[in-house]
Order: C-alpha cells, then sequence, then structure tokens
C-alpha cells in the first residue's frame, strides 16, 4: 500500500535527527547498539516504502534508485565496523532532497482526484475486515488509481463475496444446506433457481458454489429482505459485465457507488 506523506515527512525527520547525531560524533567509529539500530531502523523503514512509490510511479524512478543504494549500503554498515562520517554520508542526500523529490510530489499526488476516490472507496467499508477482505479493497483502490474501473468492480465483489462466505462459515454448513432445503421447498422465484445439487461440505465446496445460489440462500439463511437480495442481484449482475468481454465502460463514480453498495448490502446486512 503506498505511504502517506505523513510516513515520509516522519521517516524525514528521523533521518535528519539521526544525520545530527552522528555530525557530533565527528570521524569517530560508531560503538553505540542504539544509535547502529536506530540507523537500521531508518533504513529498513524506507526499503520497506521504496517499492510501493516505484509501483505508483509518484516521483523519478532514478532518484528512488540513488536512495535505495543509500539505504542498503547503511544497513549493511550497522553490521560491521563504520565511522560516523561514513554512516552520515549515506543519510545526507535523503535528508537533502526527499522533501523536493519525494515527499512534495507524494502530496500532490494524494491530493489527485484518483486518490482522492481511492481513499474514500477504502473509507466506505467497516473497520472489522478479515486480511483477505482487506487484501480485495486495497486492490480495488490501486485499480481505481490507474483507471482500471472493471478490475475494481471485480475486486470488490470479490471483498464482499469474501465476507459471505466467512458468515457461511461462522454459521456452518449445516446451516447452509438447510437453508437450501427451505429455498427448494417455496419452490417461486427466486428461491426456484436453488436446485438440492448445490449443498455442501467443506470449504473448497463453498468456493465453487454460484454467487447467485449463495445470494438467494442468504434470504434464508442471513434474514434479509428481497429488496437487499434484488440489489445484491443488480451488483452481481454488474460484476459480470465487468468481468466478461463487452462495451461496459464504468468511470471512478460507478466504482465508488459499487463500494458503497457492496458495504452496505453485504458488510452491514450480512451479520457474522
Amino acid at each position: 500500500m503506498l505511504p502517506s506523506s505523513d510516513d515520509l515527512e516522519a521517516l524525514h525527520a528521523r533521518v535528519k535527527q539521526a544525520a545530527a547525531a552522528l555530525k557530533k560524533v565527528g570521524g569517530a567509529e560508531v560503538t553505540k547498539t542504539g544509535t547502529k539500530e536506530t540507523l537500521a531502523g531508518i533504513a529498513r523503514d524506507w526499503l520497506k516504502l521504496s517499492p510501493s512509490l516505484r509501483q505508483s510511479n509518484v516521483c523519478d524512478g532514478a532518484v528512488l534508485d540513488s536512495y535505495d543504494e543509500d539505504m542498503q549500503a547503511l544497513l549493511s554498515r550497522t553490521t560491521t565496523r563504520a565511522r560516523a562520517s561514513a554512516l552520515r554520508k549515506r543519510l545526507e542526500r535523503f535528508s537533502a532532497k526527499a522533501v523536493d523529490q519525494v515527499i512534495v510530489p507524494l502530496i500532490q499526488f494524494e491530493g489527485s482526484p484518483r486518490q482522492v476516490a481511492a481513499r474514500q472507496v477504502q473509507a466506505a467499508f467497516p473497520s472489522n475486515l478479515e486480511p483477505e477482505e482487506s487484501l480485495y479493497i486495497e486492490e480495488a483502490a490501486r485499480c481505481l488509481t490507474v483507471q482500471a474501473f472493471r478490475a475494481a468492480i471485480i475486486m470488490l465483489w470479490a471483498a464482499g463475496v469474501a465476507r459471505m462466505h466467512r458468515a457461511i462459515v461462522n454459521r456452518g454448513f449445516n446451516a447452509f444446506n438447510a437453508a437450501i432445503d427451505s429455498c427448494v421447498a417455496k419452490k417461486g422465484a427466486p428461491f426456484n433457481k436453488v436446485k438440492e445439487g448445490a449443498k455442501i461440505a467443506s470449504l473448497p465446496e463453498l468456493q465453487r458454489s454460484r454467487d447467485a445460489d449463495v445470494l438467494i440462500v442468504g434470504l434464508e439463511l442471513f434474514q434479509y429482505d428481497l429488496q437487499t437480495f434484488q440489489e445484491l442481484d443488480r451488483l452481481l449482475g454488474t460484476r459480470n459485465d465487468a468481468a466478461h468481454p463487452g462495451q461496459f465502460q464504468p468511470n471512478a463514480l460507478d466504482v465508488q457507488q459499487f463500494a458503497q453498495k457492496i458495504s452496505l448490502h453485504v458488510f452491514q446486512a450480512v451479520g457474522l
């Protein structure tokens, strides 16, 4: 995930503080374990942030290469004998130029409409997300920033299905199968679309279940109403339009609205 400008500013402040402390030591060898750990922490944190900055094209890749080189060398030298002046040299370029070369471009990037829309998509969802759900939503946000709107819709639907599967597992496969029996017994639409063969006994079988069947069974299992089912059915149709060849051309607003509806009709309507 792309770091925030606040993250980068905090790292820059740590670099400046560390460089100032090394300057006081002068050309002497750094022997304090705490100092070496601080420098190693700075190097590791930058090297963790750098790939996402590179992937998003926020700033010049050559600039990132130069900072990566400095931080890799800094990390390496914290495990050996090194003079403070040599370690400080590896911090100076970042200390002097990172604001203009990285932080300011990142602030400008954060203010772009695509980034604002991506943050709004993520903000549409509750905080009690499972890691799998979070990954789908984060991927949808990334897709939105590069205008891959159809892919964003697919990822958001995947997040919703992951939540429904989680809820089914929590209730148990017997409860799911009992809900199928109830649907089959009702005969009328939309229940008549569910067949006896939709019953499951394991998570892999659930993962192979048709999304359309899960939505219908949800009327019985999750006790949401017909209007919620109809909205979910429309969302599934939108997801299918996004996944299959055709002239469907959603925009950023369509993605945002899709996210809001998935949050409302799945994450809020389907209790765990």
